[in-house]
């Protein structure tokens, strides 16, 4: 139990604490609104459209794929992510606050902190073909997640909404990170390699996120008070750490799938928000309070969450 521990405080620890430089920055004036405003948009329009363009253009899409598992888990995001819309809108007081509350509650860091669990997890397996499995799942929900986060701002987005569906469709297809995985998957089928010099420009430009991002995250924290949208946060942190991994692995569960598959279905789902789900919302209109808040609370909390639930499910005989 301990070395899962370990592991999650050094994939999560790094996130804090350039949070809390984004902080001090600010405080010391060295950052201001304008850096996190342009600092999102260059996140944003160019470097996470290329680091999903890197993650995807590499990827073996035709290593171990086992259909009614991939099925299972882009079904079960959808799911997940079309009944929370649905209870957020119905419930929520602040109906423009639902885009950057369901953002938060269901989008997981699957390519940054997925892959190093299951390496953690599955490096030593006696199936050689379960890491590359659980690194494809990774690929695909990436994908899902942020083609369901473009229709959700994008319908949310009241200049889309006034062109009608048009105009949604519209918003979606120009989204940057919707091009950035379209430019992704076409130079995988095509099977082109890219040059060293653009390789090594991919791979720095794809470097920035991670930092830059959480010093905005950082600059953008404020405590308002335990108010209606602190509320939310709350609400969204115990979503995403908790309903839905354990709802997920009944769910898989009742489907059939046992040992190494539900492992990776409930790491999948057990994951921290993800950063580009708080940069999404910072540049496409949402509620940056919401988003901040609830990156660094799980972050923060998933590091005690993921070491619970792989203790308990394995306890309990579920997990491998």
């Amino acid at each position: 139990m301990l070395e899962y521990m370990v592991l999650s405080v050094n994939i999560t620890l790094p996130f804090i604490l350039l949070a809390l430089l984004g902080i001090l920055m600010k405080r010391m004036g060295i950052i201001n609104d304008s850096f996190i405003k342009y600092g999102n948009k260059v996140i944003f329009y160019f470097a996470i459209p290329v680091t999903i363009f890197n993650h995807i253009h590499r990827a073996d899409l035709s290593v171990v794929f086992d259909a009614p598992f991939l099925l299972f888990n882009v079904g079960w995001l959808v799911f997940f992510f079309l009944v929370t819309w649905v209870l957020a809108f119905l419930f929520m007081r602040d109906k423009g606050s639902v885009s950057s509350f369901v953002n938060s509650a269901y989008r997981s860091s699957l390519s940054v902190v997925g892959p190093p669990l299951l390496v953690l997890m599955f490096i030593d397996a006696y199936d050689p073909e379960i890491l590359p499995k659980g690194i494809l799942t990774v690929s695909i929900l990436l994908i899902v997640s942020y083609a369901t986060a473009s229709v959700l701002f994008a319908v949310h987005d009241p200049k889309a909404r006034e062109k009608g569906v048009g105009g949604v469709l519209l918003s979606i297809v120009k989204n940057p990170i919707v091009i950035g995985v379209l430019a992704g998957l076409a130079v995988n089928f095509l099977g082109f390699t890219l040059p060293t010099f653009a390789a090594s420009t991919v791979s720095g430009l794809s470097g920035i996120v991670k930092p830059l991002a959480m010093i905005c995250v950082g600059g953008n924290l404020s405590f308002r008070g335990f108010d209606v949208k602190f509320k939310y946060v709350v609400i969204s942190v115990v979503v995403k750490l908790f309903l839905m991994p354990i709802s997920a692995v009944i769910v898989a569960y009742l489907f059939g799938f046992r040992g190494s598959d539900l492992t990776i279905i409930m790491i999948m789902n057990a994951l921290p928000m993800a950063v580009g789900a708080y940069v999404m919302q910072a540049e496409l209109g949402g509620d940056t309070y919401i988003g901040a808040s609830v990156l660094m609370f799980s972050m923060s909390l998933s590091a005690l969450t993921l070491t619970l639930f792989i203790f308990l499910f394995r306890a309990m005989g579920f997990l491998v």
